[in-house]
């Protein structure tokens, strides 16, 4: 993952823009859904709140639950 700073906000816009949508809140974080087109789910992915950055181990854990390849993320980001 290239130096970029993501923060919360950042990570659930772009889960928005992926068809990724609010799920449900868990004990020390959120988890985000993907549905397939019968509704069925696809992919989980959860995000512990922050006011701060992600760490990179902590953004590459999300990005392996979204099935969204890194260079998209990158890209999104303007990288």
């Amino acid at each position: 993952m290239a130096k970029k700073l993501w923060t919360y906000r950042d990570i659930t816009q772009f889960l928005e823009e992926k068809g990724f949508s609010f799920y449900e809140d868990l004990e020390h974080c959120q988890s985000w859904v993907k549905l397939r087109r019968n509704g069925e789910p696809d992919r989980f992915v959860e995000i512990r709140f922050t006011q701060g950055f992600y760490s990179a181990k902590t953004l590459n854990k999300m990005i392996r639950q979204s099935g969204i390849g890194k260079d998209e993320w990158n890209k999104w980001a303007g990288l």
